[in-house]
């Protein structure tokens, strides 16, 4: 009978402490789909872990309930408390980390993109300066002629940049477009450039953007953010 009955006790806390993980995952998953987020998901990993730290402390405040001594419970308290400050401490050096690396990563992309526009701004541009002085004779066509002639549609507005793969979203836009006078405009939509305060061509806040302006005296290249 005896036998029995711890039988049943053992079968009952195995059944609990199962309630208690099923509960804590559907909390911390609910946490961290909840948590409002925008490219960033460290505040919605964050206030998981927090959550899931908490209930922790709540089960195990549970399952070290009478009748296990006292001194078991101060001596398990104590290493849940180290484990849990361990594992805050390696969270924060992870998340550093992370952060430091993602940083970096928009840094070099931030270099690539600044090398690619000037790349495609200064071969629309050095084009048309080229063809421009390469003419002879009384008559000659304006730069804006010649620049349309070697991109078809372009006009104020207009990206003339053709994408080189399915998803290159690059822009060379034609801002200024005048018989002596030609301006060329790209700005990146992802990578932020030098002031966050600098209003890009597209409505956006703070993105790296170059402008390239073509003359009859040469090329200038101003580096806008």
């Amino acid at each position: 009978m005896e036998k029995d009955t711890v039988t049943i006790e053992i079968k009952q806390d195995v059944s609990i402490t199962l309630l208690w993980i099923v509960c804590g995952v559907i909390l911390v998953s609910l946490v961290f789909l909840l948590t409002p987020s925008a490219m960033d998901l460290w505040p919605s990993v964050n206030a998981a872990g927090i959550a899931g730290a908490l209930y922790f402390v709540a089960m195990l405040a549970y399952t070290l309930r009478n009748p296990i001594g006292k001194g078991v419970r101060i001596w398990i308290g104590v290493a849940a408390i180290m484990v849990l400050a361990l594992g805050a401490f390696t969270w924060q050096r992870v998340q550093a980390q992370t952060e430091w690396q993602a940083e970096t990563l928009m840094k070099i992309r931030g270099v690539i993109g600044r090398g690619v526009m000037r790349r495609y701004m200064s071969e629309a541009s050095l084009k048309t300066l080229d063809k421009f002085y390469q003419q002879r004779g009384p008559k000659k066509e304006s730069m804006a002629d010649i620049f349309c002639k070697e991109n078809p549609g372009a006009a104020v507005g207009v990206n003339i940049y053709k994408p080189e793969w399915k998803d290159d979203k690059s822009q060379l836009i034609v801002t200024k477009l005048e018989p002596a006078a030609i301006e060329l405009l790209s700005q990146e939509t992802y990578v932020k450039g030098r002031d966050p305060q600098f209003k890009n061509h597209n409505g956006q806040l703070g993105m790296i953007q170059e402008r390239f302006i073509v003359t009859e005296k040469g090329i200038e290249h101003v580096s806008e953010n």
